[in-house]
């Protein structure tokens, strides 16, 4: 059996952090993250650290309902960097569509560095937070929330 290529291993990293993140487990998040993780935001201060993004996730997940799809993933595993295209779902029926850069530590390849970019500026009155005029639907993006 072959060992899998560094491009595989960082994208089942995304996978497995997303994962980890919908079901707000805070010890399977926590696994993922390098102990100097920093989460950005375009309009909220920065998480830092392995407990506070966690613990931040998991209410996400509890209290707002929040669900992340893979929508599109991208891996330059020289730069051991990965986009991902994602869906946010909320529990009241609000989606976000958005990109999020991670950058990981190169020996364990737990995430250093997330890096989220919304398709435009969040505006709370708005139920969908997308590009507008993109067929989503058409391309085979997830147009419900997750069962």
């Amino acid at each position: 059996m072959t060992e899998p290529t560094l491009a595989s291993r960082i994208e089942q990293a995304v996978r497995t952090y997303i994962g980890a993140c919908n079901d707000g487990d805070a010890g399977r998040i926590a696994a993922c993250l390098h102990p100097d993780a920093v989460q950005y935001f375009p309009s909220a201060p920065r998480w830092t650290g392995v407990s506070t993004i966690s613990a931040n996730f998991m209410t996400r997940v509890r209290e707002l309902g929040q669900v992340w799809t893979v929508d599109e993933l991208v891996v330059d595993a020289d730069r051991r960097t990965a986009v991902l295209e994602f869906t946010r779902f909320d529990g009241k029926g609000r989606i976000v569509r958005g990109l999020e850069l991670y950058v990981f530590e190169p020996t364990s390849l737990r995430i250093v560095e997330i890096r989220p970019y919304f398709a435009s500026p969040f505006q709370a009155e708005l139920p969908r937070q997308e590009l507008q005029d993109f067929d989503y639907a058409g391309r085979g993006y997830p147009m419900a929330r997750p069962a």
